[in-house]
């Protein structure tokens, strides 16, 4: 199987059918857990799955797969009263599950909610993968990291391009490109950022935040862009931080 059928694989086996023995079949024994939702190794896998409440349930979204590397854009349901959206990403070894990250938020109810997620959901223009990735890693570091309002600008000029949230400068300033994975036309990046709150007071300063960025590459140019971001936590149920 490909990284992108295992992934796919345990998944339905373990959050769709609940059977905690897709751990042993598709998880490594040194499961490498950074998530702040579960320990680490497939114990805390298990354990963590235990917890989910009946009504759980997850909503695929988009998948792309990059060698050994397959992230998930997805909706979880049951965690709360409300949706959440994420992205997940795997690393997979030897035909098995070796590592996790993700990034979680709360999606918006009605048409700001759909409008968030809504989109191709699909991967194409495979041929261009290469170039694709190394369009966003340089726009990314020059363009998105250096906070150039000029490039932030042309964006919302192409009148092509559709932004499914805030935007990438929501209040946020990146300093750090952890990650870039592409299939084709999608392209995630994942930065690290200080994420600010203008005008709550009741929030302290600017905290650490994890970014989860999707983007639609089409000819050269950035047309589509998701994103999932999430403060770090103070605390971790493992010593493996988030990134």
């Amino acid at each position: 199987m490909s990284s992108k059928q295992i992934v796919l694989t345990a998944g339905s086996e373990l959050f769709g059918d609940r059977d905690v023995s897709a751990v042993d079949r598709h998880w490594a024994p040194e499961y490498r857990q950074h998530s702040a939702l579960g320990a680490d190794g497939p114990e805390g896998l298990r354990a963590a799955v235990r917890q989910l409440p009946e009504d759980f349930r997850i909503d695929l979204l988009r998948v792309l797969e990059d060698g050994d590397m397959v992230a998930v854009h997805c909706v979880y349901h049951g965690f709360g009263p409300d949706p959440v959206v994420a992205v997940d990403v795997f690393r997979v070894a030897d035909g098995r599950i070796a590592e996790h990250w993700d990034a979680l938020a709360p999606l918006p109810a009605g048409t700001e909610g759909k409008h968030r997620i809504d989109g191709p959901t699909e991967p194409t223009d495979h041929e261009h993968t290469g170039a694709n990735k190394a369009l966003l890693t340089e726009w990314v570091h020059e363009r998105l990291i250096g906070a150039d309002r000029d490039a932030l600008e042309e964006l919302a000029r192409d009148a092509r391009y559709v932004e499914h949230g805030p935007g990438p400068d929501a209040g946020l300033a990146r300093h750090t490109l952890h990650r870039v994975l592409g299939e084709g036309d999608v392209v995630l990046t994942v930065t690290e950022a200080l994420l600010e709150f203008p005008g709550d007071a009741g929030r302290p300063g600017p905290v650490p935040a994890a970014c989860y960025d999707l983007w639609r590459v089409a000819d050269g140019r950035i047309l589509e862009h998701w994103g999932v971001v999430q403060p770090v936590p103070e605390h971790m149920p493992h010593d493996n931080g988030l990134f």
